[in-house]
């Protein structure tokens, strides 16, 4: 990615499918994975439960780290282990996605994100037209 570059917000062509057993949980969960309008961000459904508000996946929603990383709404409804699906999304610059899941984890798939990878690049990506937000860092950041 280079500097001044102009990106735009993505989302999938089409909705891809994908099931799996939670590493954690050991119970089984169905994702099915839809395209997302602009700003709409990553969104996970639990199609499972009654809750009516959506799980997002930002910091301010974590509530768990140990692990795993667990998001969870106002109703209480949670999603874990996540970590290896936001990852993917990242990688690929996935921006823009609506997550029905049927089970209380992600599925671990083969330990990675590489079938995540592969199912969003066989879906294709959609260019949107909204620009992708960044974030400038204007101070020294350090970690010890």
């Amino acid at each position: 990615v280079g500097l001044g570059r102009v990106e735009y917000q993505s989302t999938l062509n089409t909705p891809v499918i994908c099931a799996g057993i939670g590493v954690h949980s050991g119970e089984r969960a169905r994702m099915v994975i839809k395209p997302a309008p602009v700003n709409t961000g990553i969104r996970f459904r639990r199609v499972d439960l009654d809750s009516k508000s959506d799980i997002l996946a930002r910091g301010d929603h974590v509530t768990e780290v140990q692990l795993g990383t667990t998001l969870t709404n106002e109703d209480g409804a949670s999603v874990a282990t996540v970590e290896h699906f936001l990852a993917a999304c990242a990688g690929m610059g996935l921006d823009n996605v609506l997550v029905d899941i049927d089970g209380p984890e992600t599925p671990i798939m083969d330990g990675s994100s590489a079938v995540f990878c592969e199912l969003f690049h066989n879906a294709g990506l959609q260019e949107q037209s909204a620009l992708r937000r960044r974030i400038r860092i204007l101070d020294k950041v350090e970690v010890r």
